[in-house]
């Protein structure tokens, strides 16, 4: 073959493909009716729409001939051509920026990005005005880097498979044969648990709920909240409710309307492209309208949009922001480290408080995580977010103890624990700086000020939303729900009055491993407070869970019963979910002997179950509760489960998550929020993670880790915890004691395993 080429609605259809190595070998399709066509010319494969009638229409042209052909390396292919639509979603919809981590590189129509995270080496090239046009030319992949002057283009493969389009328009379908329909099936179920095959429609009007066609139905009136557990369809309500006001809207070709769908990471966007792509009838997403514009991001990608970064040769740690934070957390770390290192910095400090003192020494140790987790809510929640900066008035203020701190945050008794805190932050401010980047919450912060401004104040009705959704609202800080009432366009009622924004936003505070929704700072800055411009909004709550069984909502009904108070009013209900599934087995508790009995029961219990599972290893994932346990496993399941799992170590979607074929996921609960399998392995819920002397802060996030996790289950949960970490965990008790959680023993092998360790 030279060349596959397709339209951008096909190359986006893909994702809704499970594709398996042997595709690549002639780039068919399913079996079934998936309203594409494939017609080969000139050993060139074209898929496009079935129904697609003009030859004006922009192409993907990817070669795929000679040595530098763009699939030519096999351990890349998968990964790469899952980059190659996320390139295309980023030039063609509103949807998504490249990832910050591809490290991409531009030179006027011409870029670069990397193959993968694995093989950081290699490149891909792109051309996205090849002949001045508006298509998007993918034509080599190389392992060594080139100046763009020197790359071969081979633009005769672009010339020929663009003078064919027409061709390949005016023939009819051709039947597929079993070759070209190897290694490509429709998937049943798109990787994030949403069964494809009904329309917008047919969801509406038959298989929502009561609850969620009431929130769909919801006027532009004002702010709406979503309420609901894990598992209702919160984020499955937005998109219907985006799809159909964006189809009521485009009836009315008088009014230009933009709306706007912001979340948290790119695996939520590109769960909602996912799903909004299977949906939309007219093709709205892909600007299919001339008065509707739809816009898919997450909010760090907005604003880098907005903030021009590139212009003044900054770059943001990731547009991710789980990423982001993780990165921030690495930064925080080795700031702790040479601090540690330094013995006039010792001596200055010499004073600390001693609980502070001992969790600094362990953390430079690498024994105590969490102490780093504590630091970064500090930044987040107080420091970034209002501005305070060693040596500046809010600084002192903050030393002195006099700038209010909610009390759920790490324990800062005494002045010199204050200032300590404030150099950290200061030397993590100049590490940012000398590497020219900011971090998440200072770019948010940036964002804000910008949305504050005289300049956003000019351009607010021409760039601004006319509503705006917001999934996983949970995971936002204090000053990110701050921005999101002023995304909105100003709009008059027929009296004049201001119009109340309509912001529509789903959330469940349980499903929260940060505290971030908690109040911070000098104001009122809670969930729904007058500084977010959300206060007053309409309550729509889910309680039909479609999920997980019974078991496993009894479980994290009688989980939720262990939280401790929060000072959230009226947003922290008890668990109300109600499964819809069928019965299962009650989830079941093993307690190890040490870590490596644990690791080695369950990573085989995984792939056993994963390759036993008809839906592969995508439907199977064992999640670490424990930040220190996941990075001291990660290498050994890498050399010892090479071929039997799939890690998962951010929210940027997975190439390989629809090609797992028999693998298991291997990730942390906050890394597939979002995400659903049938079994799920819930590893070291340990006593160590969150003792019963741990602050509410370390014991509520820790529970919400458990209860995000558990609540990633279908039908079968298992969880473990191991007697050198303390043995299971007190959180777990109320479920043992009323048999939602049944205790079995561990496998006697486990005990053959550690006594020959």
């Amino acid at each position: 073959m030279k060349a596959l080429v397709l339209t951008p609605r096909a190359l986006f259809k893909l994702s809704q493909f499970s594709i398996g190595p042997e595709w690549f070998a002639h780039f068919g399709l399913p079996a079934q009716n998936c309203g594409l066509k494939r017609v080969v010319i000139d050993q060139m494969v074209y898929i496009v729409e079935a129904d697609l009638e003009t030859d004006e229409t922009p192409v993907i042209v990817v070669n795929v001939a000679g040595e530098d052909g763009v699939l030519a390396e096999a351990a890349t292919r998968s990964t790469v051509l899952e980059r190659v639509i996320t390139v295309g979603r980023s030039i063609y919809t509103d949807s998504v920026s490249i990832p910050t981590g591809w490290r991409k590189h531009q030179e006027g129509s011409l870029f670069s990005i990397q193959a993968s995270n694995r093989e950081w080496r290699w490149r891909v090239h792109f051309d996205m005005r090849p002949r001045d046009r508006n298509d998007l030319y993918v034509f080599s992949q190389l392992e060594d880097t080139r100046s763009f002057d020197r790359l071969e283009r081979h633009l005769e493969v672009y010339d020929a498979a663009r003078s064919n389009v027409a061709d390949a328009v005016l023939t009819q379908f051709e039947e597929p044969s079993s070759a070209s329909r190897a290694g490509i099936t429709l998937s049943q179920r798109l990787h994030q648990g949403f069964v494809q095959g009904a329309t917008l429609e047919q969801w509406y009007r038959s298989k929502l709920t009561k609850e969620q066609r009431d929130f769909v139905d919801k006027p532009h009136d004002g702010p709406v909240r979503l309420r609901g557990a894990a598992g209702t369809g919160k984020t499955l309500s937005l998109v219907v409710k985006f799809l159909r006001d964006a189809l009521a809207a485009a009836e009315t070709p008088a009014i230009s309307v933009k709306i706007g769908f912001l979340t948290h990471s790119f695996a939520s966007v590109d769960l909602v492209n996912a799903i909004g792509e299977s949906l939309d009838p007219k093709g709205l997403l892909f600007g299919a309208s001339p008065n509707v514009k739809l816009e898919v991001r997450t909010l760090y990608d907005l604003a880098h949009k907005n903030l021009n970064f590139e212009l003044d040769q900054l770059e943001p740690l990731s547009l991710d922001g789980r990423e982001g934070r993780r990165l921030q957390a690495e930064l925080i770390a080795t700031m702790l480290k040479e601090l540690g290192s330094s013995r006039i910095v010792g001596a200055q400090f010499a004073g600390l408080s001693p609980e502070l003192k001992e969790r600094w020494a362990a953390a430079t140790a690498g024994r105590d995580t969490r102490l780093v987790a504590e630091i970064m809510n500090e930044f987040a929640s107080v420091l970034d977010a209002e501005g305070v900066r060693h040596g500046e008035e809010r600084g002192e203020r903050y030393a002195k103890g006099s700038f209010p701190r909610p009390a759920w945050l790490m324990n800062l008794s005494t002045e010199l624990d204050r200032r300590f805190v404030l150099e950290v932050h200061r030397r993590y401010r100049r590490q940012l700086g000398e590497m020219n980047t900011l971090s998440v919450d200072q770019m948010i912060g940036d964002f804000n000020s910008f949305l504050n401004s005289n300049r956003w104040d000019r351009i607010r009705q021409r760039e601004g939303y006319d509503a705006l959704f917001i999934d996983e609202l949970h995971l936002f800080t204090s000053i990110e729900r701050q921005t999101l009432h002023k995304l909105i366009r100003r709009n008059a009622d027929e009296d004049g009055k201001p119009r109340r924004p309509p912001v529509f936003m789903a959330y469940d505070l349980k499903q929260s491993p940060r505290d971030t929704f908690v109040q911070y700072g000098e104001g009122d800055t809670s969930l729904f407070a007058a500084s977010t411009g959300l206060q007053n909004s309409e309550l729509v709550k889910l309680e039909k869970v479609f999920r997980y069984t019974p078991q496993i909502a009894e479980f994290l009904a009688d989980l939720d019963a262990t939280f401790p108070a929060i000072d959230v009013p009226g947003e922290w209900d008890a668990y109300s979910g109600k499964a819809e599934l069928a019965d299962g087995d009650t989830p079941e508790l093993t307690v190890f002997i040490d870590e490596a009995s644990l690791f080695a029961n369950v990573f085989a219990e995984a792939q056993k179950v994963a390759r036993a599972h008809e839906g592969g290893g995508r439907r199977v994932a064992v999640l670490c509760a424990s930040d220190e346990q996941f990075d001291k496993y990660l290498p050994i399941a890498a050399a010892r489960y090479s071929q039997g799992h799939l890690p998962i170590v951010s929210r940027e979607p997975s190439s390989d998550l629809r090609h797992a074929g028999k693998r298991f996921v291997f990730s942390m609960p906050e890394y597939v929020a979002g995400l659903q399998f049938e079994t799920v392995f819930l590893i070291h819920v340990d006593a160590t993670e969150a003792p019963i002397d741990a602050s509410d802060g370390v014991r509520r996030r820790f529970i919400s880790n458990i209860y995000l996790g558990s609540s990633r289950a279908e039908k079968t949960l298992r969880i473990a915890a191991c007697l050198t970490r303390g043995g299971k965990s007190d959180v777990l008790e109320m479920a043992l004691n009323r048999r939602s959680l049944l205790e079995v023993a561990a496998p006697a092998k486990s005990a053959r395993l550690a006594t020959r360790k």
